[in-house]
């Protein structure tokens, strides 16, 4: 794959979890797509399968009002990419850990991107 095709399968990605479109987010995943999220340093979040991303991305989607990814760069490797993400979400949802419903949730990342075939194999993100 090249990197242009790399980078459309991720802007696209990104525009479709902006967009809260579970569909169009799935349909650029391979059916053995593999998600880690990884905070401080820990995963805390594997998901294996189409399946299981769908049932993740549903329950996340819940938690917010509004979302948004800003990729702040972008770095093109064979084996993937890797891309700079500030992500800004207004909470729909009281969480445990005080934050409130109408709370802006902002932080800076990254996410690592793998690719099988034609469609995403692996995304990591990590913050």
């Amino acid at each position: 794959m090249d990197d242009n095709a790399k980078l459309t399968l991720i802007e696209s990605y990104i525009d479709y979890y902006n967009a809260f479109n579970i569909p169009g987010m799935l349909s650029l995943l391979d059916e053995l797509i593999v998600f880690e999220n990884e905070s401080n340093g820990v995963i805390n979040t594997h998901t294996e399968g189409r399946a299981a991303f769908e049932e993740l991305a549903q329950e996340s989607a819940k938690f917010f009002s509004a979302r948004e990814q800003k990729i702040t760069y972008v770095d093109l490797s064979d084996a993937g990419a890797t891309v700079g993400i500030d992500y800004q979400g207004v909470l729909a949802v009281d969480l445990p850990n005080g934050l409130k419903a109408g709370e802006v949730l902002a932080v800076q990342g990254k996410s690592c991107f793998e690719f099988s075939g034609e469609k995403i194999g692996y995304i990591r993100d990590v913050s």
